[in-house]
């Protein structure tokens, strides 16, 4: 600050340390007190700003601003980082918690373009040296969960380790997420394994038959209509629906055994949609190290080499305030939020609904006329 408004150290210094007199010398005008210490180049309002930028640039068409570009658009366009008042190697902490689903998520669900986005970022970010994916899901979507697997891998290849946290649950979905890290931290008792994935098709048939409503036509194919949800799914294409979810499996197990150094064949003894604890996770070599986020942190300075001297920082995107404050509540207390404005349950309903939300939030995202594939466990829940 010194060097930019061509004042000494000392001189700064002084401007703090004896603030409450320079206010009183101001009569309490924080602006003059600013101008008579040289911390600024003088005074205006906004309409007088703008009249001098629209003298530097040009006149907006609604005849009042100016013709400009923001601060952060600019840094954009010309491609340079934001100043850094922190130079150090930095380890980004990328946080998966939710449920896994396809598209851009609110916080409290894992969105897969999204997140794979902010592990690009990290990846494209020259301070980043090391990412820690910081996992607590059940799981949900294969394909979601494939696009952030696959961004963890490219990391990798860009030189950067990367290190997956489990929280409380990393399993199915949030164990594939995971299995491509150069290592795995668990906690003793994480909910993990799981690995195993589902197919989910809905369809109406006998619904509407309930009010009257029934459904034919003719078909050039026997496939033509196959997925419409008001006919009953056909065998035929049941079993071929099967094949699909068995290669799905098939690649999960594959791509777990590839990446902890197995064979197939011992991944699935204990794949086949088995949970296990961290510590059990880690006795059968599906974790490296037992431990919290600290730990992995640790391990990815390690992996990166870079000694003790580094920050930590969480990249995602910014919640909004209501958002941040609903984030810090627990269910009690966002069950009185919903009590408050007149949104009750009957209590055996609202001892249950925890349990359902996961699964009933799967069905709401399920796409219609189409086989939902799915890596999720139903643990905990």
């Amino acid at each position: 600050m010194a060097k930019a408004r061509k004042l000494t150290p000392a001189q700064v210094k002084s401007d703090i340390d004896n603030m409450p007199q320079g206010v009183a010398a101001a009569n309490g005008d924080l602006a003059k007190m600013a101008l008579a210490e040289h911390f600024v180049d003088g005074l205006a309002t906004r309409a007088q700003v703008v009249a001098e930028l629209r003298k530097l640039s040009a006149p907006e068409k609604d005849g009042y601003g100016f013709r400009g570009i923001g601060f952060s658009d600019y840094l954009a366009r010309i491609q340079r980082d934001t100043p850094k008042l922190d130079d150090r190697p930095e380890i980004a902490v990328v946080v998966a918690e939710g449920d896994i689903i396809s598209g851009p998520q609110k916080p409290g669900s894992i969105g897969g373009t999204e997140t794979a986005r902010l592990i690009r970022k990290a990846r494209e970010n020259k301070h980043v040296k090391a990412i820690v994916l910081r996992v607590n899901s059940p799981g949900g979507a294969v394909y979601p969960a494939e696009l952030i697997r696959r961004e963890v891998q490219l990391a990798r290849a860009a030189g950067k380790p990367v290190v997956a946290s489990m929280g409380n649950v990393a399993a199915s979905g949030g164990y594939w997420i995971s299995m491509d890290a150069n290592q795995i931290v668990a906690e003793p008792d994480t909910i993990t394994g799981s690995i195993g994935i589902f197919g989910l098709y809905y369809n109406i048939p006998d619904t509407l038959a309930k009010i009257g409503i029934h459904t034919g036509g003719v078909a050039t194919t026997p496939w033509a209509g196959a997925f419409d949800i008001t006919r009953p799914l056909d065998p035929k294409l049941g079993a071929t629906i099967q094949q699909i979810i068995d290669n799905g499996y098939m690649q999960f197990v594959g791509g777990v055994a590839k990446a902890r150094g197995k064979t197939f064949e011992q991944i699935n003894t204990i794949a086949q949609g088995r949970v296990w604890t961290g510590r059990q996770a880690y006795a059968r070599g599906l974790v490296d190290k037992l431990g919290g986020i600290n730990t992995a942190i640790a391990l990815a300075a390690q992996d990166a080499k870079l000694g003790k001297d580094y920050r930590v920082y969480y990249i995602g995107e910014p919640m909004s305030p209501f958002e941040r404050v609903l984030m810090g509540f627990g269910d009690s207390a966002l069950a009185s939020i919903a009590i408050h404005h007149g949104f009750t349950l009957p209590p055996w309903l609202a001892s249950f609904a925890p349990r359902v939300a996961g699964p009933l939030q799967m069905l709401q995202n399920a796409q219609p006329g189409k086989v939902n594939a799915y890596a999720y466990c139903f643990c905990g829940r």
